[in-house]
């Protein structure tokens, strides 16, 4: 078992590693992972009473907001960028699965990009003199994981879109301010028409938004990162199997110039 596992995560681990490297310099990081969280938090920080239970609800919420954006542009673009160099047939035909080179990729975007997030969250809050209400350190790394994976679902699944349409730039900047907007983060459900209040349950950096809020007021609860986690796996599923169809669609034509 431990030597089938081996070349697998020897795949992840280089396209994790190689996509962090393109990664690097890149002005959508800058923009996505630095500039944006920040500008959320001046915005929205002297909104309410900043309490430690209110800041650390507002800094969950820039977070997720931002890393839902950063995914789309960035995890999401991956196999528009290989396209784009020209390595995207080698990509999906070589000798390892398609499958694992896209999650190692997306896993490698998203993480970069998180880190960017929290480096430029945690400096602007330290700057405001904001009190957070601080988690228990194992709850935290678990709620870290859980977003990191689900982040990596999210681009995996908008990743596709670049293969199964020739729209797929415009249908990933189509997605980003719905989900800003109804994606129950920075705008609360309750502040949604009722008939809209279900849109956030499916969204899981909604539910971990929630496991953060209910930690900060003092009722920890894994219920919501349960809920995450079963999300991101209907996420995998689907981006899997539209995976699975554009390289069918490109072995029937001969191409993988997908766009039909």
């Amino acid at each position: 078992m431990r030597e089938s596992l081996r070349p697998a995560l020897w795949v992840v681990w280089t396209s994790l590693r190689t996509e962090q490297r393109h990664m690097r310099g890149s002005p959508l990081v800058v923009i996505g992972g630095a500039v944006q969280p920040v500008v959320f938090l001046l915005i929205t920080s002297k909104t309410a009473n900043p309490t430690p239970d209110r800041v650390t609800w507002l800094v969950s919420a820039v977070v997720l907001t931002s890393l839902w954006s950063s995914t789309v542009w960035l995890a999401g673009g991956v196999l528009r960028r290989e396209r784009t160099f020209g390595t995207l047939a080698r990509c999906v035909t070589s000798v390892h699965s398609a499958r694992l080179v896209l999650f190692g990729k997306s896993l490698g975007a998203t993480m970069f990009c998180m880190a960017a997030i929290l480096a430029s969250v945690t400096v602007t809050v330290l700057a405001l003199g904001e009190r957070l209400r601080l988690l228990n350190p194992a709850l935290l790394v678990v709620a870290v994981g859980v977003t990191a994976l689900s982040g990596t679902a999210l681009g995996m699944l908008v990743a596709c879109l670049f293969l199964l349409t020739r729209h797929g730039l415009i249908w990933s900047s189509a997605l980003v301010y719905p989900v800003f907007i109804l994606g129950g983060l920075l705008i609360p459900r309750t502040a949604l028409p009722f008939s809209l209040r279900w849109i956030p349950d499916l969204v899981s950096l909604q539910w971990i938004h929630e496991f953060f809020a209910d930690a900060a007021a003092g009722r920890v609860s894994l219920a919501p990162l349960a809920i995450a986690a079963g999300l991101t796996v209907c996420y995998y599923v689907v981006a899997l199997k539209s995976l699975d169809r554009a390289i069918d669609a490109a072995r029937r034509k001969g191409s993988l110039d997908l766009a039909w």
